[in-house]
């Protein structure tokens, strides 16, 4: 499928809120929060850094774990299209998924004990390809399917450069079947069908680097492509509740860290 970009019907950008007693209802109603700026410039600095000593290889990581952009046959910052598992295979990024500030926007929204699902770094370098309508849970067997994701920009994100657009309150609809073929390179992936989606619902969202969007795991959204010539780095890290367990096949299931609180799944 060749990438496109389609423009977001009503482009006003979902504002930041600073207001913690507003953290929950708002996210409850709307599926998406918006904290910027939440990292420090200090933090960004010491991410983007392991990000660049990652693709140089001057830094050790899973070769099965990075993902090249489609097309590349080697493996540099201007290929590199995602970095997965990060927080489990990286101390940088494991002290990422472990911010204070972050944590305590997550505990506001599905309470104290929390663990990490997952990690994704989001290269899109210049030219890098879009990732059509989806939404997370549908890949992650879970019971309770609870899942916030905090995307922390590494770069300012803009139109331009392929932010996140979301359908805002998408998340109360539930879980869509992901049944159109979506081609990246010689990879078959599954998206929402696009007859399915409500452009009259959706946003886009902007970020300075350091600013942090929080999506339930049950919102549509998707991200453009980079149209300019620079890098738009955002980082995603899955968080669960305490009580949160693996339920797809057991020779699938990875170890949940647990950063803050308890594992109540006992």
């Amino acid at each position: 499928m060749q990438s496109r970009e389609r423009q977001s019907p009503m482009p006003t950008l979902i504002a930041p809120t600073s207001d913690s007693t507003a953290f929950s209802p708002q996210f409850d109603l709307e599926g998406v929060l918006v904290v910027d700026p939440l990292v420090s410039p200090g933090d960004i600095d010491t991410l983007t850094l392991r990000t660049a000593e990652i693709a140089a290889g001057s830094v050790p990581y899973p070769d099965e774990h990075l993902e090249l952009e489609p097309g590349a046959t080697g493996l540099e910052l201007s290929t590199l299209r995602k970095i997965n598992h990060c927080h489990f295979h990286d101390e940088v990024f494991a002290a990422h998924a472990a911010h204070p500030g972050i944590l305590d926007v997550i505990e506001a929204l599905i309470g104290p004990d929390i663990k990490v699902f997952g990690s994704q770094l989001f290269m899109k370098p210049p030219g890098g390809v879009e990732k059509p309508w989806h939404q997370d849970s549908a890949y992650f067997p879970l019971d309770p399917q609870i899942v916030v994701t905090c995307w922390t920009a590494l770069d300012n994100v803009t139109l331009e450069n392929g932010c996140m657009h979301v359908i805002v309150g998408s998340h109360r609809d539930g879980i869509i079947d992901h049944s159109q073929e979506w081609m990246i390179g010689d990879r078959r992936d599954m998206q929402v069908p696009d007859e399915l989606i409500d452009e009259n619902r959706t946003r886009a969202i902007t970020l300075a680097a350091g600013g942090c969007s929080f999506h339930h795991g049950i919102l549509l959204h998707r991200s453009g492509p980079n149209h300019t010539a620079h890098s738009r780095r955002g980082l995603a890290v899955h968080y669960i509740p305490g009580n949160c367990r693996w339920i797809g096949p057991p020779e699938e299931e990875k170890e949940f860290q647990v950063v803050r609180g308890r594992d109540t799944t006992d």
